[in-house]
């Protein structure tokens, strides 16, 4: 009773939203696009996403310092959150005909990023050389929740989705290219 009571109101910030969001739950991806108080928890999985992974890879590849690779691994990952969001409302707003806001794209991507948790387990294994095998699993996943957040917030069926998320996520990596291109300058 007390769950259904809790999604009733649409608000995101158990820590078994990031189970149902690493499992595909589309529900759970709607709550996200709902919920305004949702961005701060979004943020949050995004910059933890990478920059845990990042201090391990600074300390594995001799970077000076672990803050650097956190800054760096969060800094990229936000780059791409907000940029791939951006770029995919609006091909969804304006290429597809979608009502969608911004915020309403930007939340439940942010839980797209559960999977990228994981990049500290991908970073732990570069240093065994089991890297690869991590990688393998964890692109394909947070592939199919972006899918999922995409669908559900824009509600443009899978072709058009799929078609945004590409698009989008090729900007988003543009954008993150300049931006640590930009932040090591300004480490230097």
């Amino acid at each position: 009773m007390g769950s259904q009571a809790y999604r009733t109101r649409g608000k995101v910030r158990r820590s078994s939203d990031l189970v149902r969001a690493a499992r595909l739950d589309g529900a759970l991806y709607e709550e996200a696009k709902a919920d305004k108080t949702a961005t701060g928890p979004a943020l949050g999985i995004v910059a933890l996403a990478h920059g845990a992974g990042g201090v391990v890879r600074a300390v594995a590849f001799g970077r000076a310092l672990p803050t650097e690779g956190f800054l760096i691994g969060a800094q990229g990952e936000i780059v791409f959150w907000a940029g791939s969001s951006f770029a995919i409302y609006l091909i969804g707003r304006y290429l597809l005909g979608r009502t969608a806001t911004y915020e309403q794209v930007l939340r439940p991507l942010g839980f797209a990023a559960v999977p990228g948790l994981l990049v500290l387990v991908a970073a732990l294994a570069s240093l065994v050389g089991a890297r690869g095998a991590v990688f393998a699993v964890l692109v394909p996943w947070r592939l199919v929740t972006s899918f999922v957040a995409v669908e559900r917030a824009l509600g443009a069926g899978r072709v058009k989705s799929a078609v945004a998320l590409l698009l989008g996520t090729g900007c988003g990596l543009v954008l993150v290219g300049i931006g640590t291109v930009t932040l090591l300058n300004v480490l230097a």
